[in-house]
This record gives structure tokens, C-alpha cells and sequence, in this order.
């Protein structure tokens, strides 16, 4: 029997070791990290949103989404309980849960395992993993040859300039 003026002594435990099962205190923001990152949009597990998203910041979506979405270069996640049916554009797009609609993406869509994917894809890189399920088309995209490009009085110069003595021969073709 315990009594205040009585130390509680455990027979199996030793008075300095703390007890295993003792829940550790955790704080909000580490739990919420975890769901989604910092200056994300969350739509929870119990929100139901139809009609047309947009923004300019990163979105990560446990509920259901019905209408179109917009998001510029940012990154949209689609959580394993999130069911999305719309058309989306983003800078990047990642699928856990159910999207049934067209993406076009910037940069890349991935579907993990246990996601789905029904609609076209454009895309610069697709990833689509064991145990993923996908039906539709896949269109990758090149990235924007602009920055590789010279201006054309630029190349026919350095053509020009050079001495023909500097050039490598010809390959033969058989």
C-alpha cells in the first residue's frame, strides 16, 4: 500500500530507471511536421472542398478535393487518405491516396505504392512504384531548351572564326 511518507518501492524496477511504457510528452508542432511541411496547406481528413482551388503555396491533402487546381511551380501532395477528382496543375506532384483527373506538371509526379492514378500525365519525370496502381497516357515533357540555345549570329561567328585547320575530320559512314 502507498503512503506519502513511504517510498514506492518496485521489487522488479530499480528507484533511478524510468518505467518503459510512460508516454514521452510530444509537442504539437513535432506531430504536425510530420503530416505536412511548414508553410503548407492542409485539408484534413474530414474536409470536403468542391469547386476550383488556386494558390501560390505548397498543398498537402488528407480529405476530398472535387473541382479544378492551380498551384504555379509549388508542390501538391496527395495523402493516403485523400481522393482528389480534378484536373491539376503544379510544380510538382505527389500521390499516396486516389487522384482521378489530368496533371500537368512541371517538374514530377510520383505515385507511391498504394496510390492511384487515373487520368493523363505531362510531366518532365514520372515515377510510378511497385504496387501503385495508373491507367491513362503519359506525355514527358522536354525541359525548356531556351538556356541551351545561342543566338544565331553568336554560333555563325565562332563557325566562322574558326580555322578549318582546327577541325576534327569527318567520320565515315559505311
Amino acid at each position: 500500500m502507498w503512503s506519502p511518507s513511504r517510498p514506492n518501492n518496485h521489487p522488479s524496477l530499480p528507484p533511478d530507471e524510468p518505467q518503459v511504457n510512460a508516454p514521452t510528452p510530444r509537442s504539437t508542432a513535432s506531430i504536425a511536421s510530420r503530416q505536412y511541411n511548414e508553410g503548407s496547406s492542409y485539408i484534413g481528413k474530414s474536409l470536403v472542398i468542391k469547386g476550383e482551388l488556386r494558390g501560390s503555396e505548397p498543398v498537402h491533402i488528407e480529405g476530398r478535393v472535387e473541382g479544378s487546381m492551380s498551384f504555379g511551380n509549388c508542390h501538391v501532395n496527395v495523402g493516403r487518405d485523400g481522393v482528389v477528382k480534378s484536373n491539376v496543375e503544379a510544380g510538382e506532384v505527389i500521390v499516396r491516396g486516389i487522384l482521378q483527373g489530368n496533371l500537368t506538371v512541371i517538374d514530377r509526379v510520383e505515385v507511391h505504392a498504394g496510390g492511384t492514378v487515373m487520368g493523363d500525365v505531362a510531366a518532365g519525370r514520372v515515377s510510378v512504384e511497385c504496387g501503385a496502381f495508373f491507367k491513362g497516357s503519359v506525355d514527358m515533357r522536354r525541359p525548356d531548351p531556351k538556356p541551351h540555345l545561342e543566338t544565331s549570329s553568336k554560333t555563325e561567328h565562332k563557325n566562322n572564326s574558326m580555322d578549318e585547320s582546327h577541325h576534327a575530320p569527318a567520320l565515315a559512314s559505311y
